[in-house]
């Protein structure tokens, strides 16, 4: 049977029109709802755009694509542009902190956070919108000319493109650049120029700091308090949400245990430094605050565990997730999901539910001298299995989703099935509180709890979480903050229940948390303080 053959720049023609209409839905889907395409500079713009994309797409193509090497270049980019449209099409954005969150991921070798993505729908969409066409390009014969006449065709073919491309431009010159400056958020769903603009930033970022010698600050710390030694435990959460919590207010049952202990505080209106695990985490531990930190200049810096350290703290980060993202660098750590033990009681779905990292924690706590910070990372409410992060004790709201794509399930059951991990966080966060307090005789106690980021449950149609932070919903940004002090701390620092309650009503950060841990162990250092701690005597 004859194979179906046709020219290199009719290959590169097809395929550009097929990226630009098929992979960039999500973008002609926004681009109607904001333009009136009856109006003809609406409609002579949107034809600019197209144009745009193809055109661009066929240089690529013309430029990269020679002889033997156009079929590969043609099938990677029908590859990462399907993958790219079906996350777009979830509300997920591929910009640099989403690629950052990529390379933590194979970084960390956390196979089940990678395989959880591998859904069925997104197998389905590669498959319709990636491996088909790219099978298609790759059975199809290609026609070369000889080399000179080929390399004419190329030039005579790019410079028609350019050509057409300025005229365009140039015609809706006006209209393209008001529109593009009021709608800035559109490019971010431009397949696959904006993930590759991505790349280029995060090469850039990443290589930024990279001959920046490491600044150890802090180390004139001193613990300056008297009395019983102290033992703080910092949760570090995951996408949990703050409107999810009736502690927050929230209509549903999901803190029933913590609603009955009398001297907890939720900070209600508690916001994230940003949208993803990798980005958030490094800067709640920060010195830098949100307006200044980069990851870059971050791992450049001594953080907050570094500080206590310094100042004679015995700190240690356990983690029941995929990493410290760099921040237990230099201090104890433990990472659980590098020696599962499937015979553990809270060894569920191929790996830990949260209460393992309870497990022992009595002999940890012994086998420390002086003050002791225990810092856990736990696996929360990840999603988007967010069934896996929860046993059945804890499946509170049925019927919940039992799948990993979300965006499937109806908006009830995916509800359900993440408020039921909010009830297991509720559940590991009592249990938390008390081991402290049985040590309160012992020790001064306190327990720290914040989530890195929120999560989208399918609101506008947007899921997950990594949206770049000046378009992300609230839902992606605030966060719970919520805190747990020893009668002893709280005599030792002067709050009572008025303070405390007038410090829970205010507007606070992840900012707040450093300064909060150098408080709670009544550390004295001379470092700039760009913030304040969560409580104090007057919260201002």
């Amino acid at each position: 049977m004859k194979r179906f053959s046709t020219s290199p720049i009719t290959l590169a023609l097809l395929v550009s029109l097929f990226i630009t209409i098929a992979d960039n839905a999500v973008f002609w889907s926004s681009l109607n709802g904001r333009l009136d395409l009856l109006d003809l500079k609406a409609l002579g713009f949107a034809l600019t755009f197209f144009s745009l994309i193809a055109g661009l797409l066929m240089l690529i193509f013309l430029i990269f694509g020679q002889r033997y090497l156009l079929k590969p270049v043609l099938i990677l980019f029908l590859l990462v542009s399907a993958v790219v449209s079906y996350f777009n099409g979830i509300g997920v954005v591929i910009d640099d902190s989403m690629l950052r969150n990529v390379l933590e991921t194979i970084r960390d070798q956390n196979t089940n956070e990678a395989t959880e993505l591998l859904s069925r729908s997104l197998l389905l969409h590669l498959s319709m919108y990636g491996l088909l066409p790219a099978l298609l390009v790759a059975l199809v014969h290609i026609r070369y000319h000889k080399p000179v006449p080929e390399l004419l065709t190329r030039v005579a073919a790019s410079a028609t493109v350019v050509v057409v491309i300025a005229t365009l431009v140039m015609l809706n010159f006006k209209y393209l650049t008001y529109f593009s400056r009021e709608n800035r958020d559109l490019r971010m769903t431009i397949t696959p120029f904006f993930p590759m603009s991505s790349i280029a930033k995060l090469v850039r970022k990443s290589h930024a700091f990279a001959d920046t010698p490491f600044q150890k600050i802090g180390d004139d710390a001193r613990l300056v308090h008297s009395g019983k030694r102290r033992l703080g435990i910092m949760v570090v959460g995951e996408t949990a949400r703050a409107d999810h919590f009736s502690l927050n207010g929230y209509p549903r049952e999901t803190n029933p245990e913590l609603e009955k202990i009398d001297d907890i505080i939720s900070f209600k209106d508690a916001w994230s430094c940003g949208t993803s695990t990798a980005y958030s985490v490094p800067c709640m531990f920060s010195f830098l605050g949100k307006n200044e930190y980069t990851p870059g200049k971050a791992a450049k810096q001594s953080n907050v565990l570094d500080v206590l350290q310094e100042a004679g703290v015995n700190v240690t980060w356990i983690d029941n997730n995929s990493s410290c993202k760099g921040v237990c660098e230099r201090v104890n750590s433990v990472n659980l999901h590098h020696d599962f033990d499937p015979a553990s009681p809270y060894f569920s779905h191929d790996e830990y539910l949260d209460e393992i990292l309870l497990d022992g924690l009595d002999k940890k706590v012994e086998a420390s001298n002086g003050d002791v910070l225990l810092v856990f990372h736990v696996m929360g409410s990840h999603g988007p299995a967010y069934y896996r992060r929860y046993p059945d004790q804890a499946a509170k709201f049925k019927p919940a989703c039992e799948s990993n794509s979300p965006h499937e399930c109806d908006d009830a059951a995916v509800t359900n099935s993440y408020d039921n991990t909010i009830v297991y966080t509720d559940h590991v966060l009592a249990r938390i509180i008390d081991f402290l307090k049985q040590h309160s005789d012992e020790y001064d106690t306190f327990m720290l709890y914040a989530s890195d980021h929120g999560e989208s449950l399918g609101e506008n149609g947007v899921y997950l979480h990594g949206l770049p932070y000046m378009l992300a919903p609230d839902a992606q940004k605030h966060v719970p903050i919520i805190a747990w002090l020893s009668n002893d701390i709280r005599q030792n620092e002067q709050l009572d229940d008025d303070s405390l309650q007038h410090c829970s009503g205010r507007p606070v950060s992840h900012d707040n948390l450093v300064y909060t841990l150098l408080d709670l162990f009544d550390v004295q250092t001379a470092l700039e303080k760009k913030g304040r701690p969560l409580f104090s005597k007057t919260c201002g």
